[in-house]
């Protein structure tokens, strides 16, 4: 039967590394029968490897409201193109990090409406998921937001955890919410797995997705170069999350700053090994939803292991006023005003050649109108020169 995998997150459990692993090797994949399939929408600031985007973006209308007509004719127009691709191939790829979230949210009902389709077209689906210890889940999803410079993310940590565990409280009860995926699809088709390298195919999250497929990582693909989406450092986080207060700052001046944030991090993580939580914060934390991990161990995984390893980093907390945070600092607004500067001698440089090739090219053309008014001089001057 044609299968749909769908690949819904969850956020931070290297979504990225995996989409750009199935870009890269589209061609490939092709050739075993699978398409990561390319979708007719663009969304601002939307990779195009999040092919299953259309599913989860709100569309709007001027005055603020959704726009919920256009929302359903880009989710038609999106499963009629991967039905399309179902034509030729037996096996489709959709990814989207973002389904975990919303499909118990602002899109409750796009779940039941993919499992009516599927049925009218006759394929099957089967969901693919990756979940992450729930402190370090919370911990990275802030970091990510405070990367990307959301305006909810000018929270401390301690607050942004407290508002989603309360918020979005079905995301972090993965039991519940695999059920409610269950009673639709089937417990058979939700391939769970743990975002822990431990645990993964040969320790690789691309192994261990293409597991997840049923194929086997041979040499015929290429596997991604350098980790994507990186985290931030305690201390570079710290100073993005000041930087996102500035309301006055444009989302293009906001990436600008993250870059060199994002550039500095490996070294201030060197220089600070640090926790964002204490061990008891993390203890009390995971302790809320230790009834549900074993559930989803014994019920989805079925391995008998525990869902997550129950290892408690014994590295320092993360403190505000730790002795690294001034020399990062430094280090930050270093690196902005000497690419700035660099930028400027750059373009000054071009600016004096602009400047000598005009100086020339008026001259070249002082002589040529000359000689146009003294036609017959300057014929008579060559003559006398070259005799």
């Amino acid at each position: 039967m044609k299968t749909l995998y769908l690949h819904i997150g969850t956020p931070k459990t290297a979504t990225s590394s995996i989409q750009e692993f199935l870009h890269t090797n589209r061609k490939t994949l092709e050739k075993h029968g699978y398409c990561f399939p390319k979708l007719p929408h663009k969304y601002p600031y939307v990779c195009s490897n999040r092919n299953a985007h259309f599913m989860v973006e709100n569309l709007y209308y001027e005055d603020g409201t959704r726009d919920f007509p256009l929302e359903m004719e880009f989710l038609r127009e999106g499963l009629d193109h991967m039905a399309e691709c179902m034509k030729e191939f037996d096996n489709v790829i959709l990814s989207e990090e973002n389904l975990w979230r919303v499909s118990g949210y602002s899109h409750k009902d796009l779940f039941p409406y993919l499992k009516q389709e599927s049925r009218q077209q006759g394929y099957q689906i089967k969901i693919i998921v990756y979940l992450r210890r729930q402190d370090q889940f919370l911990v990275s999803n802030w970091n990510q937001c405070v990367k990307q410079g959301k305006t909810s993310c000018t929270q401390p940590l301690e607050s942004y955890i407290k508002t989603i565990q309360k918020k979005y409280k079905l995301v972090l009860d993965y039991a519940s919410k695999l059920d409610r995926m269950a009673e639709l699809f089937g417990k058979e088709n939700l391939i769970v797995r743990r975002f822990e390298p431990g645990s993964w195919v040969h320790h690789s999250i691309i192994h261990d997705f293409m597991d997840c497929i049923g194929l086997e990582l041979t040499e015929e693909f290429t596997l991604p170069s350098r980790m994507v989406n990186p985290g931030l450092s305690g201390n570079n986080a710290e100073i993005k999350r000041i930087i996102n207060r500035e309301s006055s700052f444009s989302k293009e001046e906001n990436t600008f700053l993250t870059g060199f944030l994002k550039e500095l991090s490996p070294e201030s993580g060197e220089r600070y090994p640090c926790s964002m939580l204490s061990g008891e914060e993390t203890r009390t934390l995971l302790n809320k939803y230790a009834a549900g991990n074993a559930r989803v161990a014994s019920e989805y995984i079925k391995d008998r292991r525990p869902l997550f390893s129950e290892d408690i980093s014994d590295l320092p907390r993360w403190e505000k006023d730790n002795p690294y945070m001034t020399e990062d600092i430094i280090r930050f607004f270093s690196s902005v005003s000497i690419s700035l500067r660099r930028e400027n001698e750059s373009l000054r440089q071009e600016i004096q050649e602009l400047r000598q090739t005009i100086k020339d090219d008026q001259k070249n053309f002082r002589m040529f109108k000359s000689r146009l008014k003294h036609p017959f001089r300057t014929i008579w001057n060559r003559m006398f020169h070259h005799g």
